[in-house]
């Protein structure tokens, strides 16, 4: 990739007078720590959201992550007279790519301030440009394993569930005006923790176990071993489903390792049948009061979080055991320990329209849509 180049393209909207957009590719630790920031012009006169690990995500962006082995990273800013308005990072995910034979490039870490769409257009075009250079065939925005998460449709200005965005509406138009157009649609449920349902939860633990699979939490399970564990069944269950890419022990245990003493411990399980590990879930507790910022002053809505909203991330049952009410039964087990703790509602995320196994087991949980999100997609060949 050639370093420290940039385009310049004037522009003279009606009224205004005349304008400088830059487009850059971000090279420096200061080009890499402003870029991290951007999201704090955006989001930060809400009453809450969630700030970037700027730590991780420089470390991201210099190639000194984990994931750092299996990417091409090409950070790029565009500036509207030397004011950064807009980032984006073109990515080649080369297990992608393996894992699915296709040659698509994604678009991460996306973000941009208001009646910028002269400047956000020239860099989209910039990094689709470099992806084309490099052999894709079509860029994704909005989906990409522990890199990327979909785009809110719904809901703006409220906190959404943790790991998931919290966009202006306006994003989407800058992505239309680029040609992108919505691949998928996604979901967040959330289930209010009544006594009713609580009970409902027991009788689904109850059955499974009366066929002989056996739940465990991590922290039963052993923590370092259910994170091994959680990525070998995770990669067996997810294989098929869109969008994921295999992932390794290796960069699993770091992210996760520091969470041994955390209630994730027991909010998180692990399924198995004849002593072989078949289903795992990976769940949070409320974190908003920890890692969300939230305007002194300001009640979140006990649905949002304030303390009282834990959530199943992540949740995979092998193909042999589908259909066995295993999925119910961990999820089941994480939201009674989510209630035993105090929480009163809990979070089901996130769910693909199209993944109607997974929206079964929602609904049998007593789940109900609360958010909603889109993926987008632009073919380089249309």
């Amino acid at each position: 990739m050639s370093r420290g180049r940039h385009s310049t393209v004037a522009s003279e909207p009606a009224g205004s007078p005349r304008m400088s957009i830059s487009v850059q590719w971000v090279t420096s630790r200061e080009g890499h720590e402003e870029f991290a920031r951007l999201p704090y012009q955006i989001y930060g006169e809400r009453d809450a959201w969630w700030p970037p690990d700027i730590h991780n995500e420089i470390a991201l962006l210099a190639g000194r992550s984990p994931l750092s082995g299996h990417l091409n990273l090409a950070p790029i800013s565009a500036y509207n007279d030397k004011r950064l308005v807009a980032r984006v990072t073109a990515v080649i995910n080369h297990r992608y790519i393996e894992h699915w034979k296709e040659p698509l490039g994604q678009l991460i870490h996306f973000e941009a301030l208001p009646g910028q769409h002269e400047a956000v257009t020239a860099m989209l075009e910039r990094a689709m440009e470099w992806l084309r250079e490099r052999g894709m065939k079509a860029a994704r925005s909005g989906f990409a394993a522990f890199l990327d998460y979909p785009y809110a449709i719904d809901n703006y200005g409220s906190l959404p569930s943790f790991l998931l965005r919290g966009n202006p509406d306006y994003y989407h138009s800058y992505f239309k005006n680029a040609g992108f157009a919505t691949e998928k649609g996604q979901s967040d449920y959330t289930a209010a923790l009544t006594t009713e349902r609580i009970e409902r939860y027991r009788r689904m633990i109850e059955a499974t176990a009366a066929a002989k699979v056996v739940i465990k939490s991590w922290r039963e399970y052993g923590f370092l071993a259910a994170i091994d564990t959680w990525t070998d069944v995770t990669n067996a269950s997810f294989a098929r489903h869109w969008g994921w890419n295999p992932v390794s022990r290796e960069e699993v245990r770091p992210m996760m390792a520091s969470l041994w003493d955390s209630p994730v411990a027991d909010l998180s399980m692990i399924a198995m049948a004849d002593g072989e590990p078949v289903g795992t879930v990976f769940s949070v507790p409320d974190l908003s009061y920890l890692l969300a910022r939230v305007r002194q002053g300001v009640k979140l809505s006990p649905e949002r979080g304030g303390g009282t909203r834990g959530a199943l991330i992540n949740i995979g049952v092998i193909d042999r055991m589908r259909g066995r009410g295993v999925a119910c039964a961990m999820a089941a087990r994480s939201f009674l320990t989510m209630a035993q703790q105090g929480m009163r509602y809990a979070g089901y995320t996130l769910v693909h329209d199209d993944n109607w196994a997974s929206r079964r087991t929602a609904e049998a949980l007593g789940a109900r849509v609360t958010a909603n999100f889109v993926t987008y997609r632009k073919d380089f060949d249309s």
